[in-house]
């Protein structure tokens, strides 16, 4: 039959086990994510401000450079105090929602494991260990995306959308010649997010077999003694294991590429700068200016 193929799931599908309250909390979090986001854009605005008075300060006006001065610190002082609010929201409220909604999330896996006729388990599970794993490791995993992946996607989207709106309101003529140089920061950091999410689903099936073989020992642990098989489980758990020793090498290769990737800013910092002193040389623009809109391009690709 030519049906349509079911996608394995969506993003709406790790949502789904919120509640009201939880509606709530990831609204505030939100809120939270955006406001943490949107903090460094608006201090490196204020810090722009700040470099420019320092710059064009002078003897003769000192009580206009003071005031100026005392502004942006006041200034910065809300910024800090609507940071912590932010932050705070952003942290309690995806990590409260999420233990809430991992927690219904095994209730409802165990109630749906037990509805399952005994043929089940002789058909599609292979050990008892493979049902209390898969109980554990997936709520955690849910439970680890809602607590942390979410709120830092959310606030990254916001840095990345901030910076670069401050930069262009800054000085768009530097923000736009630096604009393109987003790719070369964003496709190693996806490349290495693609790469390692494989790796990881990998290590943690190799390691699902090499806790399944433990289990089984030591549940049965009266037989392995009466066998002497304890040299047999022990190269057995061993031989488990070699898979994940192999797949963590290959993960710390790709990190160490997406790091070392990043030392691509020193050269756009370069072009950055070059470009920002003819700015400054024929366009008047101010030092200050200069040096904050090269920090929000690279700040935002990154």
């Amino acid at each position: 039959m030519g049906g349509r193929k079911k996608s394995n799931g969506s993003v709406r599908s790790i949502f789904m086990h919120a509640d009201a309250a939880d509606l709530w909390l990831m609204a505030f979090g939100f809120l939270g994510a955006l406001g943490d986001g949107f903090s460094m854009p608006v201090v490196l605005y204020v810090t722009s401000e700040i470099m420019n008075n320092i710059g064009s300060s002078s003897t003769s006006a000192a009580d206009s450079f003071v005031d100026k001065i005392n502004e942006n610190a006041v200034t910065l002082l809300y910024i800090a105090c609507g940071s912590w609010v932010a932050c705070f929201l952003e942290g309690y409220c995806w990590s409260r929602t999420a233990e809430r909604q991992a927690t219904r999330m095994r209730a409802r896996y165990l109630k749906a494991v037990l509805r399952q006729d005994v043929g089940y388990f002789d058909l599609h599970v292979t050990s008892t260990a493979e049902v209390i794993t898969s109980v554990s490791n997936d709520s955690l995993v849910i439970q680890d995306v809602l607590s942390e992946k979410v709120p830092n996607f959310l606030m990254n989207a916001a840095t990345f959308l901030g910076s670069y709106i401050a930069a262009f309101a800054m000085l768009w003529r530097l923000a736009i010649v630096g604009f393109p140089f987003v790719v070369v920061l964003v496709i190693p950091g996806l490349m290495y997010g693609r790469t390692l999410m494989g790796l990881a689903r990998k290590i943690r099936e190799e390691y699902n077999k090499a806790g399944t073989i433990a289990e089984q020992a030591i549940s049965s642990i009266r037989t392995v003694y009466s066998f002497v098989g304890e040299s047999k489980t022990q190269s057995d758990f061993s031989a488990a294991l070699q898979g994940s020793v192999k797949l963590g090498l290959r993960q710390g290769l790709a990190k160490g590429l997406a790091i070392g990737s990043n030392g691509i800013v020193f050269a756009i910092w370069s072009f950055m700068s070059w470009y920002g002193s003819r700015m400054v040389m024929y366009h008047g623009a101010r030092g200050g200016t200069v040096f904050v809109v090269g920090a929000a391009i690279a700040v935002g690709g990154l």
